[in-house]
């Protein structure tokens, strides 16, 4: 009987701690993630496109996927931003969260990736959502060169959260 009961006690205990996550903060470094692609690719932190680089990464629920279009339109203008060497920006569809078919999506993806050249990573399963303990909407985050988070928002960033935001990888392309 007392085998019974620290059995289960044991069986609680770890699925519980399996079930929390560690919320990513402002100052801890970035654990790795490795995702891929819409054509397969694999990317991770560490991907000779991310290398250092700071990088604003925009983890969208796609339900939600205009939701900080006016944080990348005011990226992509913002000339002082060094794309070629210290700056990369990128997004994460947390497929998952979505309430259509993933075909729908990935369609969605192909076009945005064909037109605008840029990097979109596919969240099949939560991987990120529970490796960074983000929240199931729209989050914007900023990592340095080191993986370090400089920045984390969650939800639609008002006009003063895109300028502090813009400020931060400014801050940290030249460090």
């Amino acid at each position: 009987m007392k085998k019974t009961i620290w059995a289960v006690l044991i069986v609680l205990m770890s699925s519980t701690l399996a079930a929390h996550t560690t919320e990513l903060k402002v100052g801890e470094k970035a654990p790795n993630l490795s995702l891929k692609d819409s054509q397969g690719n694999v990317f991770t932190l560490d991907s000779p496109e991310f290398k250092g680089k700071v990088l604003s990464i925009f983890y969208i629920n796609p339900d939600a996927r205009d939701l900080n279009r006016h944080v990348e339109n005011a990226l992509i203008k913002d000339n002082e931003l060094d794309r070629q060497t210290s700056y990369k920006s990128f997004n994460i569809t947390n497929l998952k969260a979505g309430k259509l078919p993933n075909f729908v999506y990935k369609s969605a993806i192909k076009n945005k990736r064909e037109k605008t050249g840029g990097v979109i990573l596919l969240d099949y399963d939560n991987t990120v959502l529970n490796l960074w303990g983000l929240k199931n909407r729209s989050d914007v985050i900023v990592l340095d060169k080191e993986r370090i988070c400089r920045y984390i928002y969650n939800g639609k960033l008002p006009p003063a959260e895109v300028d502090k935001l813009i400020k931060v990888i400014k801050e940290y392309q030249v460090k």
